[in-house]
C-alpha cells in the first residue's frame, strides 16, 4: 500500500558531487552514484531548442541528488562531456560513479519526446531504458512534468540495483538493509503477501539494531506495519500507533525532509478513522516534495474517507501522471474504484476494480466493492463470490471492522449488508 509507493525513500539528503580534475578516482565507486550526462538535441531544425535538452537534463541531477545518501556528479563537471563520444565505461572510472545517465530529446511543432537509458558504469550494460512523450502546450510545464517522471522512474531503478548488490552482501550495513527491506516493500505494494511484508520487516529491524536512528529504517519499519493493518492481518499483541506513528514522528524529527514518514503516517491516520489527520499529514509532506507520487495517492485516500470524492480522483491521477510505472499502480486504481464508487458510478467503479486484480493487487479492497455493486445491482451470485474472496484474503472483515476505518463509503456498506457480510 506504499505506494502508496513511491520511489523516493531515502529523499533528504542533498549530495551533489563536483568531480574536481585532479582528483582520484575512488578505488570503488559508491553506491547510488551517477552522472547524468548532457542529453542530445535532435531537433536539429532547430539548435536553439538546446535549452530545452540543458534543462531536462540539469533538473534530474538536482532531484536525484536529494536521494538520501545517493552521491551525483554536479551538472558542471557532467557537461564537460557534452557533445563527446565517451564510452560510459571511462566516464564511470574517471568520475567514479557506477551508474550513467543519457538520453535523447525531439521536439516537434506539437510533441516533445525523451529518450533515457540507465548505464552500468562497470560493464556498459544497459539496465534501464525508458521514453517520455508529452504535448506540447506550456514549455515549462512539459519540462517540469517529464522531469518528475523520470526522477520518479529512476529513483526505483536506482534502489532496485541498490537492493540486488545489498542482497549478495556477506557483511551489509544499515543502508544495505534498508534499500533491500524497500525492494521487498514495493513488491509487496504490487502484490501483496504476508510473507514478503515479514521478510522486509526483518531486514528493517536488523538495520534498526545496527543503527537505531536510521531514519530510512523507522520509515520502513512502521511501513510494514502499516501495510499489515492495511490489509487485515493485524496481531492482537502490537500497538500499531507506537509502531507506526511513534515511528514515523521519530524519523522526522531525526530527518525532517524523510517523505516517506509523512506517507505512511498520514495513510495509517486515513485508515484507522482519523481521516483529517491523514490529510494534514500529507500535505505537510507534500511542501517537502510536491512531485512525491505516494503522497498525491495517500492524500486521494484521505479525501475519499471524507467523501470528497471528485477530489480524491484528481490526487489519485495526479500520483499516475508524476510516476507512470509506479509499483503502486494497482493500488492506486483500487483508490480510484473507491472513488468511483462514492459518486455513484459503478462502472466505473468495476473497470478500475478489476484493473487493480489485474495488475496484482489481490487484496480484500478490490473484492469487496465488486461484492458491494453487484449486490446492489441483483447480481447476488457475483456479490457472494467476491465476497467470499474478499473475507478469505481479510478473516477480520465484517461491517463493524469497515467502520472503524476509512472505508465508510454508503454504497459500500449498504451493499456488503445486501451480500451478506456480517455486522460484527
Amino acid at each position: 500500500m506504499v505506494t502508496a509507493s513511491g520511489a523516493w525513500y531515502f529523499l533528504h539528503a542533498n549530495h551533489t558531487a563536483p568531480a574536481p580534475s585532479n582528483a582520484a578516482a575512488p578505488a570503488e565507486a559508491t553506491r547510488l552514484s551517477m552522472v547524468v550526462l548532457a542529453f542530445a538535441n535532435l531537433s536539429n531544425d532547430d539548435p536553439s531548442q538546446d535549452y530545452f535538452a540543458d534543462g531536462i537534463t540539469e533538473n534530474p541531477t538536482t532531484d536525484l541528488s536529494r536521494i538520501r545518501n545517493s552521491f551525483v556528479i554536479a551538472r558542471n563537471t557532467a557537461f564537460t562531456f557534452k557533445g563527446k563520444n565517451t564510452d560510459a565505461r571511462e566516464i564511470g572510472k574517471e568520475l567514479g560513479v557506477r551508474n550513467v545517465l543519457e538520453g535523447l530529446v525531439q521536439r516537434d511543432q506539437n510533441r516533445v519526446r525523451i529518450n533515457a537509458q540507465l548505464i552500468d558504469a562497470k560493464s556498459g550494460a544497459h539496465f534501464w531504458a525508458d521514453r517520455f512523450e508529452e504535448d506540447v502546450a506550456d514549455l515549462f510545464k512539459v519540462q517540469d512534468q517529464v522531469v518528475a517522471r523520470l526522477a520518479n522512474t529512476l529513483g526505483h531503478e536506482l534502489v532496485k540495483a541498490e537492493a540486488e548488490t545489498s542482497a549478495r552482501s556477506k557483511k551489509p550495513d544499515a543502508i544495505d538493509l534498508t534499500m533491500h527491506g524497500l525492494a521487498l516493500v514495493w513488491q509487496a505494494a504490487q502484490a501483496p503477501t504476508k510473507d514478503t511484508l515479514d521478510a522486509a520487516l526483518a531486514l528493517f529491524e536488523q538495520a534498526l539494531k545496527i543503527d537505531p536512528n536510521d531514519a530510512d529504517a523507522l520509515a520502513g519499519d512502521a511501513d510494514t506495519y502499516m501495510m499489515e493493518y492495511a490489509l487485515g492481518w493485524t496481531n492482537s499483541e502490537t500497538d500499531y500507533d507506537a509502531k507506526i506513528v511513534g515511528q514515523t514522528d521519530r524519523a522526522i524529527a531525526l530527518a525532517p525532509n524523510t517523505v516517506r514518514a509523512y506517507l505512511v503516517k498520514s495513510f495509517y491516520l486515513t485508515i484507522s478513522g482519523r481521516a483529517k489527520q491523514g490529510l494534514g499529514v500529507a500535505d505537510a509532506g507534500l511542501v517537502i516534495n510536491p512531485n512525491f507520487p505516494g503522497l498525491y495517492a495517500t492524500r486521494g485516500a484521505a479525501e475519499t474517507a471524507i467523501a470528497r470524492f471528485e477530489q480524491a480522483k484528481i490526487d489519485v491521477q495526479q500520483a499516475m501522471r508524476l510516476s507512470p510505472r509506479d509499483p503502486g499502480f494497482g493500488f492506486w486504481h483500487m483508490q480510484l474504484g473507491l472513488a468511483e464508487q462514492g459518486l455513484g458510478h459503478f462502472d466505473a467503479a468495476i473497470e478500475e476494480y478489476h484493473k487493480s486484480i489485474d495488475m496484482g493487487f489481490r487484496t480484500y479492497i478490490p473484492y469487496a466493492g465488486l461484492a458491494a455493486i453487484f449486490a446492489l445491482e441483483g447480481q447476488m451470485e457475483k456479490a457472494k463470490s467476491a465476497l467470499a474472496e474478499a473475507r478469505r484474503l481479510n478473516p477480520n472483515l465484517t461491517i463493524k471492522w469497515l467502520n472503524e476505518g476509512s472505508l465508510q463509503i454508503p454504497s459500500l456498506l449498504e451493499g456488503l449488508r445486501k451480500a451478506g457480510l456480517e455486522e460484527q
